[in-house]
């Protein structure tokens, strides 16, 4: 990617995408974590009044990304930050998507792993244990557990997102974003209960209205539009190594805002996790004169499964 408006637009998603955490920490201020994953599917959803429904995809796939991607990755996601999961530490974590995409698409798909990939999933494993030994009293158990999980299960809606084969990777989302809703509020509504949701509506104010709008009009139509845009015109792995940039924004945007400190082995094991993510996205090199067959792309790469904390 060499057009400079390109690469300013690259770094300005990464940049959308990194302080997104924070707006969604705002958000939760206000509104319960189920609460808040519903109202943001719905919102995104109004979109299929302008988008038509990708017929080349099966229904069951995009129920599979309503239920893994969206369901599952933000029920887990907003309820561990919910709960005492910082910002910052948050987004990195959220990373262990990759990991767990590769040997998804190992065991379900058959993908090849090539060492270099083998390598860094063990360092960001090795690095998600230091940050669990490190947490300091800082970081519940659970809620670490919890942002791990919604990993998982983006990594499973990935997988799901690859068999779709959709043409329009927006339009997927969008309608996929439409599925995610009904079964959202049904959970907020139980989980969460008549009366707290509507504590939340009737004591509304600035800041989480705010942290919503940003999710929904900046982090989704904004980036994620944007991004579909790079990845039609260029090949994903010119483009997905920019996503290794959101965490650091995110951690330097938790430590601005709310003056969000790591500990020392946090810290440590943040550095680990990003060499990893390094070595599993990273495209190879072709030396010069030689024929190589390109390495099977990492479905995080792909525009739908690129850092959707979206």
């Amino acid at each position: 990617m060499r057009n400079p408006r390109h690469i300013a637009l690259a770094l300005a998603i990464v940049v959308i995408w990194g302080v997104n955490f924070v707006a969604i920490s705002h958000a939760l201020d206000g509104f319960p974590p189920i609460l808040l994953a519903t109202l943001r599917f719905a919102l995104t959803g109004t979109a299929t009044l302008f988008l038509p429904r990708p017929k080349e995809v099966r229904w069951y796939w995009i129920a599979g990304i309503s239920t893994f991607m969206f369901f599952g990755q933000y029920v887990l996601l907003f309820t561990g930050m919910a709960h005492g999961m910082p910002d910052g530490l948050a987004s990195l974590v959220l990373q262990s998507q990759a990991p767990f995409t590769v040997l998804a698409a190992a065991l379900l798909l058959g993908e090849r792993t090539g060492l270099r990939q083998a390598l860094g999933i063990a360092a960001a494993v090795a690095g998600l244990g230091v940050i669990g030994a490190g947490r300091g009293g800082n970081v519940p158990l659970g809620s670490l557990l919890l942002v791990i999980g919604a990993g998982a299960s983006w990594a499973l809606g990935s997988i799901c997102n690859r068999k779709a084969g959709a043409g329009n990777g927006f339009a997927l989302m969008v309608w996929a974003s439409l599925y995610a809703t009904p079964p959202l509020l049904a959970v907020s509504l139980l989980a969460e209960g008549p009366h707290r949701i509507g504590h939340a509506f009737a004591h509304l104010h600035a800041g989480p209205v705010l942290g919503l709008l940003y999710v929904v009009l900046l982090s989704t139509f904004v980036g994620l539009g944007a991004w579909v845009m790079l990845i039609t015109k260029y090949p994903a792995s010119a483009v997905a190594p920019y996503t290794l940039g959101v965490p650091p924004i995110g951690i330097l945007a938790a430590l601005i805002a709310n003056g969000e400190r790591m500990t020392a082995l946090e810290m440590a094991g943040s550095v680990v996790v990003l060499g990893g993510l390094v070595a599993i996205v990273w495209p190879r090199r072709k030396p010069a004169g030689a024929r190589i067959a390109p390495e099977p792309s990492v479905p995080a790469a792909r525009v739908e499964e690129s850092i959707q904390a979206a």
